[in-house]
């Protein structure tokens, strides 16, 4: 027998496909609706810290030098003042996506919990693919562009990619060494296909500027790819349980068949962790410093909090299922400009790949 109290999760609702919504609550529906929100909201702000600065900031200044020098003075000497190199602004967007719910008095009157369930989980699977895209033009479109800012002060943004040698000045790296305004970080291959020599070099392009966590980011369907490359430097995780003592093969550290293989730890290229990224196009590769202290982007939100994450918007708060649509406001833009750095494979000279716009 059906209960009709108690709490409920998307999952108990998936199971009510006769019983209609009226009868079993709608309360306990929209209730049910805005914890798994709840949940999914928190968990994408947790898992934009690898990459991302959760932020309600415009603009910022980026591009100061981070190296100063100290000079020998005598008994009364001073040190002459180290004027800081100048920065350039970076801006960050702010875009507006929506859903429409189908959320009629028809519709709920004939809608079931499993009905209303599945529109809920299907939005939200919209939502984390909007997510993806936005984060993987932020990262691979390598020009910049001009961004109307109608969610906030109405005013033109100026939006950078990562280096892309644009004449900006970059900082130099903390034991010294400078870099030209003709610094480039989106590369393609040194020759017509890819080599080892070039995931050597695209992790190189993000070290020499000294910032600390950096990673791999792949395509699952690359791992292969890795694994293939004449002289690899790439340690694939092995499947082993238990590393026994005296073993010749397999990796101390171990896959799990419970990972999603589109967003875990794969393995790694001479010591750097090697991780795949749904948000990775194929054949793209992304060297990232991920605890550096400008992350390579900024993830903007919205100045008002209740307008941040996925919601359903409701015509009133007392019924939230009359709502039309479901919204997001979702933001991405380059912030440490040096902490991260994209190679093309197959092609001498970068191309972007198809992306969201």
């Amino acid at each position: 027998m059906t209960k009709y109290v108690g709490t409920y999760s998307l999952e108990d609702l998936l199971a009510q496909k006769y019983v209609p919504a009226s009868e079993f609550g709608l309360d306990a529906i929209a209730k049910a609706i805005q914890d798994r929100l709840n949940w999914l909201n928190a968990h994408v702000n947790e898992q934009m810290g690898l990459l991302a600065e959760t932020t309600s900031d415009v603009r910022r200044v980026w591009g100061t030098s981070e190296s100063m020098e100290f000079m020998e003075v005598d008994e009364l000497g001073v040190a002459r003042t180290q004027k800081d190199t100048g920065g350039v602004e970076i801006d960050f967007p702010l875009r507006k996506f929506s859903v429409s719910t189908g959320f009629t008095a028809d519709f709920i009157a004939r809608a079931t919990p499993a009905d209303l369930a599945r529109k809920a989980l299907d939005v939200q699977a919209a939502y984390v693919d909007k997510l993806r895209l936005e984060i993987a033009f932020a990262l691979f479109n390598s020009t910049n562009y001009n961004f109307t800012d109608w969610l906030g002060d109405g005013t033109v943004l100026a939006i950078k990619a990562l280096l892309n040698n644009d004449g900006a000045k970059v900082p130099s790296a903390p034991n010294g060494t400078a870099f030209a305004t003709t610094h480039q970080h989106y590369a393609g291959t040194a020759g017509a296909s890819l080599a080892y020599t070039d995931i050597d070099t695209l992790i190189a392009n993000v070290t020499e500027h000294q910032l600390p966590g950096v990673k791999l980011f792949i395509n699952s369907a690359d791992v292969a790819t890795l694994v293939a490359l004449n002289s690899t430097k790439f340690t694939q995780l092995t499947m082993a349980v238990v590393a026994v003592a005296g073993r010749t093969t397999g990796t101390v550290v171990t896959a799990s068949v419970e990972d999603d293989p589109e967003n875990k730890l794969s393995g790694y290229w001479a010591g750097y962790e090697v991780h795949t990224r749904s948000w990775v196009p194929d054949n793209y590769y992304v060297a990232a410093a991920t605890a550096a202290p400008m992350k390579p982007l900024v993830h903007r939100i919205d100045k008002f909090g209740a307008l941040n994450g996925l919601r359903l918007v409701a015509q009133t708060a007392m019924h939230p299922l009359t709502a039309q649509t479901w919204e997001a406001e979702i933001g991405f833009g380059a912030w440490g400009r040096n902490a991260a750095a994209i190679l093309a494979p197959q092609q001498t000279t970068y191309l972007e790949p198809t992306l969201v716009r």
